[in-house]
């Protein structure tokens, strides 16, 4: 017999490969896969795991380099940290709908993994959930997720875009670090901060304030990102709009002041800034916005 199992309450403790053995199904009657009960068995290809199993073990299936295909159960509940990280060979996987959380390093340097359906219900995706996942092109992220973790989807070589669910408040250090090809992210109006190192410098965010579509560039616009938590606070509307003259961006800097943050005559001391920085077409924005909303007012600006 290649398992070791406790008949009792269900658990199987300990796989020990077999000569030539290369696909196995687990026996029925099993409820819990025990921590690294199958981890480091490069002779495994394919694995068929019954109804019934309702708890994956820490690293149960930790490298297992050679793995190809797993099928995971409905009644699949828990999924345990790393338990099928350094899975190289695993190009593709469904999780089951009763997962609510995806437990830190789960999948982590699944070298091959291409594609991911996640459950509906799933609420946390943990600390690098994903992490080197250098094949994995697209991801749909649920909208009842509340947590992205830390360094969750880094070096995700692959990834072309994302969207950011509504219930996330915060992108914290590293999420998508190295995503190289990682051009497109909407993000929700209720992001409050983005961490450092949150997504690569080559990726445009998308994001709303007000029903306003903004698109930047990400990199040097970390502190503007971060601002966003609450715009309508005088000291952040300030730093928004200095960033948006200093970069000449009128296109996005015409729809913040549309978002209405400014109806006084603070306006007149962005007008000198942009004067001062010779950022003239932001300065034609800044004057109209003042001659549109506020009332305009000859002034003899500082030149």
């Amino acid at each position: 017999m290649s398992f070791i199992i406790d008949t009792e309450h269900g658990i199987l403790s300990k796989y020990f490969p077999q000569a030539g053995e290369t696909e196995i199904t687990v026996p029925d009657g099993i409820r819990m896969i025990d921590r690294e009960a199958f981890a480091g068995c490069d002779n495994l290809y394919a694995v068929w795991i019954p109804e019934g199993v309702e708890n994956i073990g820490q690293g149960a299936f930790r490298n297992c380099k050679n793995l190809l295909f797993v099928k995971l159960p409905e009644s699949l509940s828990r999924i345990g940290i790393e338990a099928f990280s350094g899975c190289e060979m695993l190009g593709q996987i469904n999780i089951p709908e009763k997962i609510t959380v995806i437990h830190d390093g789960s999948f982590m340097n699944c070298k091959n993994l291409r594609t991911m359906e996640l459950p509906k219900r799933l609420e946390k995706i943990g600390d690098k959930a994903f992490c080197n996942c250098i094949s994995l092109k697209k991801i749909n992220i649920p909208e009842h997720v509340k947590y992205l973790g830390i360094y969750a989807f880094s070096h995700c070589e692959k990834l072309t875009s994302v969207v950011i669910p509504k219930g996330i408040s915060r992108i914290y250090r590293g999420t998508f670090f190295s995503c190289y090809e990682l051009r497109f992210v909407m993000i929700p109006p209720n992001v409050e901060a983005i961490e450092s190192m949150g997504f690569p410098t080559t990726t445009v965010l998308h994001f709303q304030i007000k029903n306003q579509l903004f698109s930047v560039v990400f990199g040097s616009y970390t502190r503007l990102i971060a601002s966003f938590c609450q715009p309508e606070l005088p000291e952040n509307t300030e730093i928004i709009i200095r960033d948006f003259i200093q970069k000449n961006d009128s296109g996005n800097l015409q729809r913040f002041l549309e978002c209405g943050f400014v109806q006084d005559d603070s306006i007149d001391e962005l007008i000198q800034f942009a004067i001062k920085n010779q950022k003239y077409e932001s300065q034609v924005v800044l004057m109209d916005y003042k001659h549109k909303h506020i009332g305009y007012q000859q002034k003899n600006w500082e030149l």
